[in-house]
């Protein structure tokens, strides 16, 4: 329990059911957390969540690799250093969307902020994140109106 914390406080609830979840097994080593799943399990606000993974982490059942990446069960070595942070991922899932049709040429993506939503992170890191994907010509945007796939975008791993 971290110091601010009352005992039975909700975000050490929220722990010591995650504690229990975890040291059983039912979430494994490697498992990535989500704050917004684990916001929707609850019932929390973020802060909530925050603070459960905070007392987790002091604990050594939680642990993050660097800044912009998610949360995940210790035990588990962490894979390669390429392409493990939040930015990158959706950097990834974007363009993987594109190559697959799901957004075809002079489709609108979602705005900057329902991306932010979906992946629980600010918009700062959804635009540095759509960033390389501009610059490659795979998507443009044109403001106000929003950011589109591009008409001639190539498929690019």
């Amino acid at each position: 329990m971290s110091r601010n914390q009352r005992p039975n406080s909700l975000p050490d609830r929220v722990a010591t059911d995650l504690r229990a979840r975890i040291t059983d097994d039912r979430w494994p080593p490697g498992r990535v957390l989500t704050y917004a799943d684990i916001q929707q399990l609850y019932g929390v606000s973020r802060e909530t969540v925050a603070a459960a993974l905070t007392m987790l982490r002091d604990a050594g059942l939680v642990e993050t690799r660097r800044m912009g990446t998610r949360p995940r069960v210790a035990g588990k070595s962490w894979p390669a250093a390429t392409g493990t942070s939040i930015q990158d991922e959706i950097t990834d899932h974007v363009r993987d969307q594109v190559n697959r049709g799901v957004y075809g040429p002079g489709d609108r993506i979602p705005s900057l902020e329902a991306l932010a939503a979906e992946y629980s992170v600010s918009v700062a890191t959804v635009r540095r994140s759509l960033s390389p994907l501009l610059d490659e010509g795979i998507l443009i945007t044109i403001r106000p109106t929003g950011t589109f796939v591009a008409t001639r975008s190539a498929d690019v791993d």
